[in-house]
């Protein structure tokens, strides 16, 4: 009699356990306030010009243009008509890229350029040698790496295009592959004084 009533308690106060955890997650997910983010910068910088300095205080790389909005949470920085310029250890220029608008992320590790993206890698005499064009550029690692996923064309002058999808680049030293539906295109250059 004693353990049967004992376990009629028992499965009483189980359930009102239950109930009780249930009714208070309900209640917690009823009356929880949702932040909105704001759909309005921190801040606007017209005519920015920003420079990024490593360690030993030499220019990793420049960017520069006519507007930034910054937002205070993880949608970071957007640039309007950003014109990117990578340095040496030289300061001399390695590379730039210029987009319609760019996305820089809040800890600047990752800056997403998007819209008619041109990038541009010079040889040692800062003759242009490679031009890369494609709508979308993820620039990594200070720009030691850049990566897409949609259609890219490069141009190595003065005679040589590859075009395909997917990008895995480091332009520092000029690598830029290629990694689907690869197309080649190498263009003869006519000796104009031998008719």
């Amino acid at each position: 009699m004693f353990s049967k009533q004992l376990l009629q308690n028992l499965f009483f106060i189980i359930v009102i356990g239950i109930l009780g955890y249930v009714s208070m997650n309900l209640y917690r997910e009823n009356n929880t306030e949702e932040v909105q983010k704001s759909p309005y910068p921190l801040f606007v910088v017209k005519d920015y010009d920003l420079v990024r300095f490593n360690e030993n205080g030499q220019k990793i790389y420049e960017i520069e243009g006519p507007e930034m909005r910054h937002f205070d949470d993880e949608r970071g920085s957007t640039l309007d008509d950003p014109f990117l310029t990578h340095f040496t250890l030289e300061d001399q220029r390695d590379w730039t890229a210029r987009s319609d608008i760019a996305l820089v992320n809040e800890d600047q590790s990752l800056i997403t350029m998007n819209d008619n993206v041109v990038l541009t890698k010079f040889d040692k005499k800062d003759a242009k040698t490679t031009i890369l064009n494609t709508s979308q550029l993820f620039v990594h690692d200070k720009g030691e790496k850049v990566t897409n996923d949609v259609w890219t064309k490069i141009r190595t002058y003065p005679n040589n295009t590859i075009e395909g999808i997917g990008l895995d680049g480091y332009p520092k030293i000029g690598q830029f592959n290629l990694l689907k539906d690869v197309k080649s295109y190498y263009e003869t250059i006519k000796d104009e004084s031998n008719p």
